[in-house]
């Protein structure tokens, strides 16, 4: 059997909510008492936490992202590393080229997380050479 999905049990809140509804109309527009409001608050309460529980099982199993296996590489966390370096660097030593050399090697994480290719090699091995 399949788990429910988050809308399914979002779903089945809202009837549930909307027979309840139904019910209290139907016994003449009695109010409810203490018991039946905390008993509704309750389950609302029961249901918003299984759809977040749902949800949340759905990401999960989610396999990861591109971009995220990217991030997560040997690559990207050397470029991260890098763009860290340079950032720190130009943020105690400010100098037009620091600050070139911090967007070089940021956007060459960038680029690399969102479409896969590597910065140029040569031109990198010379800014760190720096």
């Amino acid at each position: 059997m399949r788990k429910p999905t988050a809308i399914g049990v979002a779903i089945a809140a809202m009837i549930a909510s909307i027979a309840l509804v139904v019910v209290l109309e139907w016994r003449g527009e009695q109010p409810a008492s203490a018991d039946e409001t905390e008993l509704v608050e309750l389950m609302g309460d029961i249901n918003m936490q299984q759809m977040q529980e749902n949800l949340t099982d759905q990401i999960n199993s989610l396999p990861p992202s591109e971009t995220q296996q990217r991030m997560e590489s040997e690559t990207g966390q050397a470029l991260y590393s890098r763009c860290v370096q340079w950032t720190e660097l130009h943020e105690n030593f400010p100098s037009d080229e620091n600050r070139e050399s911090r967007d070089k090697a940021c956007g060459d994480l960038r680029n690399y997380v969102e479409t896969g290719t590597l910065p140029d090699v040569e031109a990198s091995a010379g800014e760190t050479a720096r």
